[in-house]
């Protein structure tokens, strides 16, 4: 499945807040998936790695959390082992 990385702005929200966001979105299951979530409380932006079936999703996942990224990016290659890879590819074999 692709993966996705998001850039967000946070800069309005207390540790707190950041700390149930996150909490959520790790814990919510549905076609689009928050593998992982990075914050800078200093920056004032919250980074997540997700995996959705497609772009759309993606979108419309951004759409109802009300996301608005400041960088979005969908992950092609990433490494394994010291080696670059696909990312669809690597996905598809772990799932089976």
């Amino acid at each position: 499945m692709p993966k996705y990385l998001g850039v967000y702005e946070t800069a309005c929200l207390t540790r707190r807040q950041l700390e149930n966001l996150v909490k959520q979105l790790l814990a919510e299951d549905g076609e689009v998936k928050c593998e992982k979530a990075y914050v800078s409380i200093a920056a004032g932006k919250l980074i997540c790695v997700f995996y959705a079936p497609t772009k759309e999703a993606m979108d419309a996942y951004q759409k109802q959390h009300g996301f608005v990224p400041v960088h979005f990016w969908r992950i092609d290659m990433e490494t394994q082992d010291g080696e670059l890879v696909s990312v669809v590819e690597r996905t598809s074999a772990q799932q089976t």
